[in-house]
């Protein structure tokens, strides 16, 4: 950790240092390109970019003052409030500079018991719904899953260790591990804390989509009955429902994020004036189910296939 830390905290006063000094020749190459349509959005992205790093420095001025001002006992509860503030200011920014619109439907859903909250993922701005449309919605903490690469990002990485969150390897290489992490995430999580995991286990693109059809043919049947979703990773999900202390079961379904799975669809305008529409739907535990497990995930996430056509034929007869 403190060799990461060491390499990740250079990186980021090396990155900001040449942005500063380079900004006047980024400015003007970036607007030569926005007149270009692949490039449209590029004097957006460029902000988005030079606001992430005032976040990342922000957010890290923030929790050592939460360090050094407050007891052991206060700081989680100061931790939450920083992690509720970065990701509501990048939202907020993004908004604002891409004209985006965010409506959200099954809003009695965010009514209840503390949950595990499992949520489509299709691109990079989809991180910040759960935890503020939901997590935030009701003033409640959110434990996340998050993937292991996100540490090379000082702010997630500082913060993501000091709330109980969990970093995962995605590759499989120790999934035995993994599965046990998360079981744990939630079997000790507190009467007002939620878990949050993305069973995709990584953003949805049809390129994903494809790879996986031409790398694991046993999959085929999964990805023609979700052509709007990559299928289940099955043993944190099974291990979490196996661990759950009495949590409900909530879903997340989204559209409107399809344009911005990375950042060439930022520079391309694929987030300009976007309507973004978000769902929500609850499983009260005592309706979960004991045995056939499977069978019960595969069908919530038929149910999270077809809400997702549905969002999507609203927005294109809205555009």
């Amino acid at each position: 950790m403190f060799k990461r830390r060491l390499l990740t905290l250079s990186s980021l006063v090396i990155v900001t240092i040449l942005a500063v000094l380079l900004l006047p020749l980024v400015a003007m190459v970036t607007l030569l390109l926005s007149t270009s349509p692949k490039y449209r959005t590029a004097p957006q992205a460029l902000t988005f970019i030079y606001g992430f790093l005032l976040f990342e420095w922000g957010g890290l001025t923030r929790f050592a003052w939460v360090l050094a001002r407050y007891p052991r006992q206060e700081q989680m509860e100061q931790n939450r409030a920083i992690q509720f503030w970065w990701a509501q200011g990048l939202l907020d920014m993004g908004q604002k500079l891409y004209k985006l619109r965010i409506e959200v439907s099954g809003k009695d859903a965010l009514k209840g018991n503390t949950a595990l909250l499992l949520s489509r993922h299709s691109s990079l701005g989809d991180t910040a719904l759960p935890l503020l449309f939901f997590g935030k919605a009701r003033n409640e903490g959110l434990r996340y899953v998050l993937k292991q690469e996100l540490q090379l990002l000082p702010c997630l990485d500082i913060g993501g260790h000091r709330l109980p969150n969990v970093f995962v390897d995605r590759t499989g290489a120790d999934s035995a591990k993994a599965v046990k992490d998360v079981s744990d995430l939630i079997a000790t999580a507190g009467p007002d804390e939620s878990v949050l995991i993305y069973p995709e286990g990584t953003r949805f693109t049809q390129k994903k989509h494809d790879q996986l059809r031409a790398k694991h043919p046993q999959l085929e049947a999964q990805l023609d009955r979700w052509p709007n979703l990559l299928p289940l990773r099955l043993g944190g999900v099974t291990g979490m429902l196996a661990a759950n202390p009495g949590k409900d079961l909530v879903f997340l379904a989204h559209a409107g994020f399809e344009g911005s799975a990375d950042i060439h669809d930022l520079l391309g305008g694929g987030w300009l004036n976007q309507r973004v529409r978000l769902h929500f739907w609850r499983v009260p535990y005592s309706e979960l189910p004991k045995d056939n497990v499977q069978d019960f995930l595969f069908a919530e996430w038929d149910k999270m296939q077809a809400t997702v056509v549905n969002l999507l034929a609203e927005l294109d007869q809205a555009s």
